[in-house]
């Protein structure tokens, strides 16, 4: 194929008629920008709201478990039936497994907010560690002033 046919298929003009002057040039490249931009999107938005709501929805089962705990644990100690005690504790670790899962959602929705938000700037300090590897004689000199030793 020749560069006429190459250049008319990718609709760009032929290397012929590109003069010495364009051929040496650099090519030009893009402003980078380096910070993105300061917008939270809608998809961030509706996670936080979905999050909010999981959190809403534990919350009323852990209220509406809770009384329904309270209510069995008095059936069963009327009724004085092992079943009924079975029950129970099934629904106390249920409760206990919902609560668990309240705080995840809690601390999820946290770390969600601050990856939304940015960094703060005191987890972006460096902390250096020097070390100083001296015996006491060695300190004594240096806090005289004795350089030679």
């Amino acid at each position: 194929m020749s560069d006429e046919s190459i250049s008319s298929a990718l609709g760009i003009r032929p290397m012929s008629e590109i003069d010495d002057k364009e051929k040496n040039l650099p090519a030009e490249k893009p402003a980078v920008n380096a910070q993105p931009p300061a917008v939270i999107s809608l998809d961030d938005d509706e996670n936080l709201q979905d999050i909010e709501t999981v959190r809403q929805n534990i919350q009323g089962i852990m209220e509406t478990g809770k009384s329904a705990m309270e209510e069995m644990l008095e059936i069963a100690k009327q009724s004085e039936q092992p079943r009924a005690f079975e029950v129970v504790s099934t629904l106390m670790k249920t409760m206990l497994d919902a609560n668990k899962d309240f705080a995840d959602i809690s601390s999820k929705k946290k770390y969600a907010k601050e990856e939304l938000l940015g960094p703060k700037e005191a987890a972006q300090t460096n902390v250096t560690n020097n070390n100083l590897i001296v015996s006491t004689a060695d300190l004594l000199k240096m806090l005289k002033g004795d350089v030679n030793g």
